[in-house]
């Protein structure tokens, strides 16, 4: 890996916030945006962090694929797992970590940190400024960490180092999961932060405090098949520290459809762009179909023969005969959704389930988390009712153990969550995509991303060591946390 890109881009959605600067003067001095306020950078990081997570893109984010929520029409290589002809591997990680020419995530995380002591005002305003700046970094680690394996950290943001060591995935994880808790200690709930240049919680430090929190439940539930320990005291401290209690809470990052680079990236590449390289999936559509889904109308459009009807994953989809996205989903102004309280609730009723104490029923949660998808698309709480008391949905009587009744109906609330969809299935098992695999599929699902080619010939021996530590650069290689 080459060391992080200090060449910083701002988007159009700050210059009415902050910066008014002309950005090729950054090519002054690439290391050091002195002229950029910090804020700045924090909203650069957070857009550029919604952006990549959001994206359909061929070549940035095929996860949707690799789940069966989406699937490709005309250009079918993602769909069949097929990663050379775009270089998803490659472009992931110089998204979040930043490259030459390139500004990553975490390079506006970092700089802003750096710079927000110029900046910032009290103590206090600083101290909140830097713990969130932080919790942001912790995320996009922990999308790095839970995609390649063991990575870059402890090095990765030296100037002085620009081949960067690997470290061990499962001691990242353990100091990410130590700096969160230092995060959720520290934040001080009655100072101001930021303000208007985090667009997601508008620097309110209790928000922040919550979704650091939930963060916690998250990453720590990823633990719960190999170190049970570990993880059911870090998902009782995070329901202790206080997680996610409604839609109220959920971190969206909004859109404003003023224009192309401030809309969704959905409606960037399905409606700017006019191409139809993406449809729904058969395998979500039909599971949905089956289950007289009440989201259905609110995921997609019927089919030209008024049925709901997907493509079928790693074949040539003919995109005219098939349903489409619903007007919400490609919508310029539709929010990305970095973490949510649905989610929250399926953790909730999954560690319930594992014998972890945090109060309720595992049903409860289910029950709970499932409502929560249906409100946030636009259902009603009556509509969530009618589904749930469903023998083939209601958690006293739908098929399977609880990984299988929790992995499911997870997987259709994350559908357009890819990254995440696709964790949950590595995680869970649920649904078993390797059961139905895509037609032509090359492996089987894939377990990871292969390190970038980028690093094998830049960063040759650290690259080397890393795959010796994992044992091999396959996409089939299994995670720390991984049975």
């Amino acid at each position: 890996m080459q060391k992080l890109s200090y060449l910083f881009y701002i988007p159009v959605l700050l210059l009415a916030s902050a910066c008014t600067k002309n950005i090729n003067q950054l090519d002054i001095d690439p290391k050091s945006a002195v002229t950029v306020p910090a804020a700045s950078l924090f909203l650069a990081g957070e857009k550029n962090l919604s952006d990549n997570t959001t994206s359909p893109g061929g070549g940035l984010d095929p996860f949707r694929n690799f789940a069966q929520t989406w699937t490709e029409c005309t250009y079918i290589t993602e769909a069949r797992y097929i990663l050379t002809a775009y270089d998803a591997p490659d472009n992931w990680w110089n998204y979040l970590y930043g490259a030459a020419n390139k500004v990553g995530v975490l390079s506006n995380f970092y700089n802003a940190k750096s710079l927000f002591p110029t900046y910032a005002g009290s103590a206090d305003i600083l101290k909140n400024d830097l713990i969130i700046t932080d919790i942001m970094e912790i995320y996009t680690y922990y999308l790095l960490v839970n995609t390649y394996g063991n990575i870059p950290y402890t090095q990765a943001e030296s100037r002085s180092i620009p081949f960067p060591k690997y470290d061990d995935a499962k001691t990242i994880y353990t100091d990410l999961l130590s700096r969160l808790d230092t995060c959720i200690a520290d934040i001080d709930n009655s100072a101001a932060a930021m303000g208007k240049e985090d667009v997601i919680y508008n620097g309110k430090a209790s928000a922040w405090k919550k979704f650091a929190a939930t963060l916690k439940l998250k990453m720590a539930m990823l633990l719960a098949d190999t170190d049970p320990s570990t993880a059911g005291k870090k998902v009782q401290e995070a329901v202790a520290a206080g997680v996610f209690t409604s839609n109220a809470d959920d971190a969206k990052f909004p859109y404003d459809g003023s224009n192309v680079t401030n809309s969704n990236p959905i409606w960037q590449a399905a409606i700017n762009s006019g191409r139809h390289d993406n449809c729904p999936a058969s395998t979500l559509v039909n599971a949905m179909v089956a289950w007289n889904d009440p989201r259905l109308p609110l995921y997609f459009t019927t089919a030209p023969d008024g049925t709901y009807k997907g493509g079928v994953p790693g074949t040539g989809n003919s995109y005219p005969t098939l349903s489409t996205y619903s007007n919400q989903v490609l919508a310029q102004t539709l929010s990305g959704d970095l973490l949510d309280y649905a989610e929250t609730e399926f953790l909730l009723a999954e560690a319930v389930e594992r014998g972890f104490n945090v109060g309720g029923t595992a049903e409860q949660h289910y029950d709970n988390a499932v409502t929560a998808s249906i409100e946030y698309w636009g259902g009603s709480a009556s509509d969530a009712a009618t589904y749930l008391a469903q023998p083939a949905v209601a958690y006293s009587t739908a098929a399977g153990d609880y990984k299988q009744k929790i992995g499911y109906q997870k997987w259709i609330a994350l559908w357009n969550r890819g990254w995440d969809a696709w964790t949950e299935i590595r995680r869970l098992g649920q649904p078993n995509i390797n059961a139905n695999p895509p037609v032509g599929a090359i492996t089987p699902m894939p377990l990871r991303f292969w390190y970038p080619l980028t690093e094998q010939s830049a960063n040759p021996a650290n690259y080397a060591a890393a795959v010796g530590a994992m044992g091999s650069d396959q996409v089939t290689t299994k995670l720390f946390w991984m049975q």
